[in-house]
C-alpha cells in the first residue's frame, strides 16, 4: 500500500507540472466555417505586405492596424475558396504546383536559389510561395467553373462595340509612342506635368523611361491594331491623334501610351461594319474582362454571406 501511495504522489506531481512544459497555443483570430486562423498565421501573412509596403510597425502602428486588418480578411476571404474547392472537388496536386512554380521561376529570369532568397526578402519563404500557387490554381478553377463560363459576350455586342469604337481604325495601324516609368520616380507628377504643359511626353520618355525605344521618344512606330494586346487595343481605340493617355497600371511600375499618328482603314458604312475573326475576339476579351471581375465579386461576396465567420482580433 505504502508503494502504491508514493507511485499515485508522483504521478500526481507529474501531471501537474504538464501544463509548465506545454508550449502555449496561439491565440485565435478568427474561424470561418469551423476553420481557424491563428494570430501565428496572421503575423507571418502580414510580414510580407509590410515589407512591401514599407511600413514601419514602430513608427506607424495605425497604418500596420489598418494593413493587419486587410490581411485577415484576405486570409477569411481564401479560407472559404479553398473550403469552396474541397466542396466541389478541385484538388491540386504536388506535380501542379510543381510545374506552376518552375514556370514562375523561368519567367523571373533568376535560378531556383535566387528567387528564392529574393522571395526571402520580402517575407515569403518557399512553403509560402507554393501555398501561394496551389491557391492560384484552385482559385482559378472554381473561376472556370463558377465565374467565367456564366459570362457570355454576343456577336450583336461585340459588333456593337467594333462601330462605336474601332470602326476604320481596327482594321488599321496605329503609331504609337510608350513612356514606362521606373518604380524610383514620381509617376504621377511627371504626368501631370506632361498633362499641363510643363513637361514634353518624349522629352520625359528620354529622361526616365525605361520602356522600349526610349531614346526616340518611346516611338515604336505604326503597329497594326490587331496585333495590340486587347489592354492597349482598348486604350488606343478611344484616343484621337495627338493624345496621351492617362498612368496605366504594370505592376511595379506604370506607364503611359501617346498615338502619334493613324492609318484608317476605309470603311463605306461604318453603321454595318462588323470585325473580322481576330479583332472579334480580341474586343469579346476586352467585353468579357470587366463582367468577369464583377461576376467574381458577386459570386465571392455571395460564399462570404453564406459563411460562419467570427472575427476575434
Amino acid at each position: 500500500m505504502r508503494i502504491l501511495a508514493i507511485s499515485l504522489a508522483c504521478a500526481a506531481v507529474l501531471f501537474a507540472a504538464q501544463p509548465v512544459f506545454s508550449a502555449p497555443l496561439s491565440r485565435i483570430v478568427a474561424v470561418v466555417n469551423g476553420d481557424i486562423i491563428t494570430a501565428r498565421e496572421l503575423d507571418k501573412a502580414l510580414q510580407p505586405e509590410l515589407i512591401g509596403q514599407q511600413i514601419d510597425p514602430k513608427k506607424s502602428p495605425d497604418m500596420v492596424a489598418a494593413v493587419r486588418k486587410a490581411v485577415l480578411e484576405s486570409m477569411v476571404a481564401d479560407k472559404i475558396m479553398m473550403q469552396q474547392a474541397d466542396k466541389q472537388g478541385i484538388s491540386i496536386s504536388d506535380e501542379e504546383v510543381d510545374a506552376a512554380l518552375a514556370q514562375t521561376i523561368a519567367e523571373s529570369g533568376m535560378d531556383k536559389a535566387a528567387f528564392f532568397k529574393e522571395m526571402a526578402k520580402t517575407g515569403v519563404d518557399e512553403q509560402g510561395v507554393r501555398a501561394q500557387i496551389r491557391k492560384g490554381i484552385a482559385t482559378q478553377r472554381i473561376m472556370a467553373r463558377n465565374v467565367v463560363s456564366k459570362v457570355v459576350v454576343t456577336e450583336d455586342e461585340v459588333n456593337e462595340y467594333y462601330r462605336a469604337n474601332m470602326a476604320g481604325v481596327a482594321a488599321g495601324s496605329a503609331r504609337v509612342a510608350m513612356l514606362v516609368y521606373p518604380p524610383t520616380v514620381d509617376a504621377q507628377k511627371l504626368a501631370a506635368d506632361i498633362a499641363s504643359g510643363k513637361a514634353a511626353f518624349d522629352e520625359v520618355c528620354r529622361t526616365v523611361s525605361v520602356g522600349p525605344n526610349a531614346a526616340d521618344g518611346g516611338d515604336m512606330g505604326f503597329v497594326e491594331l490587331s496585333d495590340m494586346a486587347p489592354g492597349m487595343l482598348d486604350i488606343v481605340s478611344r484616343m484621337k491623334k495627338g493624345e496621351i493617355s492617362p498612368l496605366i497600371d504594370l505592376g511595379d511600375a506604370k506607364a503611359q501610351l501617346a498615338l502619334l499618328d493613324v492609318q484608317e482603314a476605309e470603311e463605306a458604312d461604318a453603321s454595318k461594319a462588323v470585325p473580322d475573326a481576330e479583332t472579334a475576339a480580341r474586343i469579346e476579351q476586352i467585353l468579357r474582362g470587366p463582367r468577369v471581375q464583377a461576376r467574381f465579386q458577386e459570386y465571392t461576396a455571395e460564399l462570404r454571406a453564406k459563411a460562419l465567420v467570427d472575427i476575434r482580433d
